[in-house]
């Protein structure tokens, strides 16, 4: 995910490539020149591994072909993408073909098409007359349905004496088995202040399973790597590597992040790298990240007006557990002067306004705007039904706590039910759409100005017998614009950082190099981190109010998983003063990078 994909015509045997650019640019400046300026030169090679899926519920589908419609129950981050596809596949008008999402067990970003069981399901029930139910398997699972690419990951970065970038060179390969894009994002393109860069970034063909987006693909694999280049360019210059990314980092929002991360965190504890004593070592480390906003401008709403008071939203949305329901509900009862347990939300149906995937950290940013924008413009048209019958001008009324009142005669009052038995028709229905951004967009079709970005901080022990690495705290700052809701925030920010120490410590596709198979595709050997070495994590929620859209609201899905797995690498290098180059981070490579067992 560089930004802008090759098409994998051009290359040499298995490998394609590379992308050398993204919608921020391409190349800039002179490298070599950048060199010979540096002071200070870090040159090295980080590895990740292909890391899989591992949702509660498995890809499948529900398909119930009737006569005048295919109705088909997914679970899919992307009923309206979902709808498209079949409706495509068979030759259907996209009227006849309906998807519905009401609840769902997990999607990380490989569930946003059909995949291969959808038209199996859909061929099944045509030809059957009956609904077919088809579920993957945990195998299936792991194998075909998508997974975060591995990377080796190349970086030379130099620096001036005063800690100014000269250069950043960077070269990529990895695998997305049959599939493509596998690179290492555009994280080290555009995160700090550098006049010199290049990247070029190779995708390679395996008889593996395909991969997939996965919480911000390609740049969590990037923040790995330059995020522990920058801590060692740091200890080269002799400076806190906080203190450093403060000198070489131009975000304003990213500096409070570690202004107020480094508090909470105490990171004045950090002592010199290897000096704690005893067999379990503590280690602190800090990473960094950015993330763009995206915004999906195919994202439409219909707010309903009931003539009984009720208020009804509408969209083909999906909420995949992060709250898009709730916070739709409290955008509209704001606007509406009523509370959330007054909005009915029904979404997840492509029958309803085409809503955005759930991918991207997109959803609030495209969905929040158009839907506080339905509700004001049927706001308006109830408030003239009112200043008809009061003889008044509507622009002198407002809506409060499920009441009407006149700014100027607080003898006139009206309860919002009341106010709606003045309508003429049974409803008051208003559709929007997505609106371009006050000022408009960096790139037209939906590059927002401005960023998501977050720093966070490890705390971590690590056991120099026996290799294991227990994360014990992670502070995590992080800035979305205008929060909504911060319990939900929270919680997204809590299962990214636990899906990246996961990425950091545990996860890994183990493949049979003589047959291909892959021979961990199950709950058993596939390790994830269980509750008891779950860290205590701290979210610090940094307000930007950039007055862009109506609601000035954005995800935080994919920054909340970016640099975890790097400041847990950071935080080992300070602990054991040995670094580790390849995730993940596993006793034996811990023991291995102290010399206690043979290479």
């Amino acid at each position: 995910d560089v930004g802008e994909e090759h098409d994998g015509s051009e290359g040499d045997g298995n490998v394609r490539g590379p992308s050398t650019s993204s919608f921020f640019g391409g190349p800039r400046g002179d490298l070599q020149e950048g060199f010979e300026d540096a002071d200070v030169v870090v040159e090295r090679t980080y590895r990740t591994q292909v890391h899989t899926h591992l949702p509660l519920e498995t890809h499948g589908v529900v398909v119930d072909w009737r006569a005048d419609t295919m109705m088909v129950y997914a679970s899919t981050q992307n009923t309206a993408a979902v709808r498209n596809e079949l409706a495509s596949v068979f030759g259907l008008p996209k009227s006849k073909v309906r998807v519905i999402c009401k609840f769902m067990g997990g999607g990380f970003g490989a569930k946003h098409s059909a995949g291969s069981f959808g038209p199996m399901a859909a061929n099944l029930a045509k030809k059957s007359g009956r609904p077919v139910w088809l579920m993957l398997d945990r195998q299936e699972e792991h194998i075909a349905e998508g997974n975060r690419p591995n990377s080796i990951h190349y970086l030379k970065i130099g620096a001036k004496k005063d800690g100014s970038l000269t250069g950043i060179q960077q070269r990529s390969h990895g695998t997305a088995g049959v599939g493509l894009g596998a690179g290492v994002g555009r994280i080290a393109q555009i995160m700090y202040d550098c006049p010199n860069f290049a990247t070029e970034q190779y995708d390679v063909l395996t008889n593996a399973g395909p991969g997939a987006a996965w919480r911000a693909p390609g740049n969590v694999q990037g923040a790995f790597g330059l995020e522990q280049a920058i801590d060692e360019l740091a200890e080269k210059l002799g400076m806190d590597p906080l203190s450093y990314r403060n000198h070489i980092d131009k975000s304003e929002v990213r500096k409070v992040e570690r202004q107020r991360g480094a508090d909470l965190f105490d990171w004045s504890r950090r002592q010199p790298a290897g000096s704690d004593k005893g067999v379990i070592k503590k280690g602190l480390g800090v990473g960094q990240s950015t993330w763009p906003r995206f915004v999906a401008l195919d994202s439409s709403v219909e707010l309903k007006i009931h003539n009984d008071g009720g208020v009804e939203i509408r969209s083909s949305v999906q909420d995949i557990g992060t709250g898009t329901k709730t916070i739709m509900a409290q955008v509209v009862a704001e606007e509406l002067g009523l509370e959330v347990k007054d909005i009915t939300v029904n979404i997840g149906d492509t029958f309803f306004p085409v809503g955005p995937g759930s991918g991207g950290s997109v959803v609030t940013g495209s969905i929040t705007p158009p839907t506080r924008n339905a509700a004001y413009e049927a706001k308006k048209e109830l408030l003239k039904l009112v200043a008809k019958k009061w003889e008044t001008d509507s622009s002198e009324l407002f809506i409060e706590e499920g009441k009407v009142g006149h700014k100027n005669d607080a003898t006139k009052k009206m309860s919002f039910k009341e106010a709606t038995k003045l309508m003429r028709t049974s409803q008051i229905s208003k559709i929007t759409s997505r609106s371009d951004d006050y000022g408009g967009f960096q790139q037209p079709w939906g590059l927002a100005y401005g960023d998501l970005g977050s720093v966070q901080f490890a705390e971590v022990s690590v056991n120099t017998d026996t290799g294991f690495v227990k994360v014990d705290r992670i502070v995590a700052a992080h800035s979305c614009g205008r929060p909504i809701n911060t319990v939900q925030i929270e919680s997204q920010i809590n299962g990214g950082i636990i899906q990246g120490i996961s990425y950091a410590l545990y996860e890994t596709r183990v493949m049979d190099n003589s047959t291909g198979h892959m021979m961990n595709a199950n709950v058993d050997q596939y390790k994830v981190p269980f509750s008891m070495v779950i860290p205590q994590i701290e979210s610090i929620i940094v307000e930007e109010y950039s007055a862009l859209s109506s609601t000035d609201a954005y995800g935080i899905g994919e920054p909340a998983n970016i640099s975890t797995a790097a400041a847990v690498a950071n935080a080992v290098y300070n602990a054991i003063g040995v670094r580790i180059y390849e995730i993940p981070i596993t006793p034996a490579s811990i023991l291995n990078a102290l010399n206690k067992v043979d290479q």
